[in-house]
């Protein structure tokens, strides 16, 4: 009886070994990859994810240190820095009650009259290509809630010989449903679109104030 108990003992410690490798190693692990692959299709360009820390106990996922390079012919190496993305998932059901990122670090640059985040923009509303014959059918995610914090930003512009800093709004959206791609693609749009808007009119109000500099000069 002794021998039995013992053996089941290191049953049930082997079983918990592998549950607890697969969760801390793999999940997470695979998840990373997933983001990375998603995003790079999403935006065509290279991302890089630091880690994942999945918790299906509590229902929560933390993504740390995601850097988003910058399309080529730009100076700085990343365009967007993500140091932090907290969510609170619901495993079982793929469905996500929130998802927030905090101070994110945004560089905006101009080079005759392109910005590399308008460059992204235009990547990540390019149409996606149907999954072809014998590719896995991608799952179907809701996100529920999403939020950005507002941010700084710093705006380079090379035209305009201009270093500033700007805020960029708060971006905010609910019920996006899709695959992960669609879904990250539709996020993607709008933190995209709100950080072009903002340096679009930073940049109107440089060129207004260069032309007017140049008008008295002139006088």
């Amino acid at each position: 009886m002794k021998k039995l108990v013992i053996v089941l003992l290191l049953v049930v410690l082997v079983a918990g070994g592998v549950v607890w490798y697969f969760l801390a190693f793999r999940l997470d692990g695979l998840i990373r990859e997933q983001i990375e692959q998603v995003a790079e299709r999403a935006l065509n360009t290279e991302v890089r994810v630091g880690a994942v820390a999945t918790d299906l106990r509590n229902g929560s996922l933390t993504i740390s240190d995601i850097e988003i390079a910058n399309p080529p012919g730009f100076r700085n190496p990343n365009a967007l820095t993500l140091r932090g993305i907290e969510a609170a998932v619901d495993y079982g059901t793929r469905e996500v009650r929130r998802v927030v990122i905090e101070n994110p670090q945004i560089v905006i640059e101009e080079i005759d009259g392109d910005t590399n985040v308008a460059q992204l923009l235009q990547a990540a509303e390019r149409e996606t290509p149907p999954p072809t014959a014998g590719d896995a059918e991608p799952p179907i995610i809701v996100i529920h809630h999403f939020r950005m914090n507002s941010s700084r930003a710093a705006l380079e512009s090379t035209s305009l010989d201009l270093i500033t800093d700007l805020e960029v709004d708060t971006v905010e959206l609910t019920e996006i449903s899709g695959t992960p791609q669609e879904v990250g693609q539709a996020i993607a749009r709008e933190v995209l679109e709100e950080t072009v808007k903002t340096a679009a009119i930073e940049l109107m109000k440089a060129t207004a104030a260069q032309k007017l500099k140049q008008l008295f000069e002139r006088d």
